[in-house]
């Protein structure tokens, strides 16, 4: 089916996909809120909540011979199967915990592909409106958890049990708001910081009250989090704007505007916000303590010195593993509760250092490569469109790259974030493009 066939019947034969698309994403946010506070007694199953939702939706866009298929997911499924076969019969030999680690790339992973050819650009766009809304309730939840004692309900943890707020400093735990873990969290207000950066550099229609409200309040929120690597996400995708706004003296001089304004409120807030205040102090303090006690651990060098780290130190990782590893599986922290009963790393913390303990350096190593190639191809081809066209999917890349590149997918909230980011970016590229059947590096 053509493109041009494609997009005349797209409203009527897509529905049921954006429906499902839309399912996932809302799961994505509230899977935490399910396991902590809604129905804690099924926790554990509510862990793979999304997966039927994938898989149904693979099965949609087969039946509907949605385009999708790309080299990318032919290699990622040979791969996996490979190492899949390896670890029963020559691994761990744990069908479940093989199922589990595989399901990442043969249920999750294609999903990339499915939303880049359903959604259309106001697809996106709405999904980013809604993540503005999403952004002032998340907060709210945010300041209970970062003000309310860990013993609060709004603090408890996964199944009903202890807290789900991690370490932080003076006295105050990391938030994870409706997820399961800061880094979920994380995760979400990078997502919400590349709308804010968007509508307000865009001409697309964006209430500006609503623009204001939730700008203001992701400002509010990311001192809250005490999380630097919440804040560097940010950073980065503030930079990946600028990168795509400087294009024109209009585009320059509406950068101007909002810097001015991210300015403004961040002085107002200072001066005038007694939780803006401590949030800031909190996070000051949780940074210099990371500076005297982990080399590496400071806002600067989270930046800078911990991605070249996660990157360069688990190819040395690599390296050192034999060249087929029967472990698919056991780098999850599910994957070792069913192996030996507890939440522990068997393998790696580290997403590269997982991938080649868990498949060697064949398989492993050629996920790395083939989840580089494809965050490097979406990035070129973002900044290759017309200056018009090239603000929104490449502020997404932003999101999306260090993510699909180096995103710990054993996490199922990183999972999500990743499969959602990716498959937004190739939305916003041209349909014919989506595929990305052709790289150009």
């Amino acid at each position: 089916m053509d493109i041009a066939k494609e997009q005349l019947l797209e409203p009527k034969t897509y529905n049921s996909l954006k429906i499902a698309i839309w399912l996932y994403f809302l799961l994505w946010i509230f899977e935490g809120a399910l396991r902590k506070w809604i129905l804690p007694s099924l926790a554990t199953p509510l862990l793979v909540v999304r997966d039927p939702i994938a898989v149904y939706i693979i099965l949609r866009a087969l039946n509907l011979k949605v385009n999708f298929i790309s080299p990318y997911i032919v290699l990622s499924y040979i791969f996996t199967l490979v190492s899949l076969a390896i670890a029963l019969c020559f691994g761990h030999g744990n069908l479940f915990v093989g199922l589990y680690g595989a399901r990442i790339m043969l249920v999750h992973f294609p999903l990339i592909f499915i939303i880049g050819k359903v959604f259309t650009k106001e697809d996106v766009l709405k999904m980013g409106r809604f993540l503005l809304v999403m952004n002032i309730f998340m907060t709210i939840i945010v300041y209970f958890q970062f003000s309310s004692p860990q013993t609060a309900l709004i603090n408890v943890g996964i199944g009903g049990e202890g807290s789900a707020g991690f370490s932080g400093a003076m006295g105050y735990s990391r938030p994870p708001g409706t997820f399961s873990f800061i880094s979920g969290l994380a995760s979400f207000y990078t997502a919400v910081s590349v709308f804010i950066f968007y509508f307000w550099l865009s001409k697309d229609r964006c209430s500006k009250i609503l623009l204001i409200i939730s700008t203001v309040t992701l400002i509010i929120a990311l001192p809250l989090t005490i999380s630097r690597g919440a804040v560097m996400a940010v950073l980065i995708v503030a930079l990946f704007a600028v990168i795509a706004s400087v294009t024109s003296s209009k585009m320059i001089a509406k950068l101007i505007v909002s810097t001015i304004v991210f300015g403004l409120v961040i002085y107002a807030l200072q001066e005038y916000s007694t939780t803006f205040k401590l949030g800031i102090e909190v996070f000051m303090d949780r940074v210099d303590s990371a500076n005297k006690s982990t080399a590496g651990g400071g806002l600067k060098d989270s930046i800078f010195l911990r991605i070249f780290n996660d990157l360069t130190e688990p190819i040395s990782d690599l390296f050192s593993q034999p060249m087929f590893a029967g472990n698919l599986g056991m780098g999850t922290n599910a994957g070792a509760q069913m192996l030996n009963g507890k939440i522990t790393f068997l393998i790696s913390e580290t997403e590269f250092g997982r991938l080649g303990g868990e498949q060697g350096i064949l398989f492993g190593g050629g996920l790395i490569i083939l989840r580089l190639v494809l965050a490097l191809s979406m990035a070129v081809q973002s900044f290759r469109l017309p200056r018009e066209e090239k603000l929104l999917p490449f502020i997404l890349c932003g999101a999306a790259v260090v993510t699909i590149i180096q995103g710990q997918w054993a996490q199922p909230s990183i999972l999500g974030y990743a499969t959602i980011m990716g498959g937004l970016v190739l939305a916003t590229l041209p349909k014919a493009d989506t595929s990305l059947q052709k790289t150009n590096l």
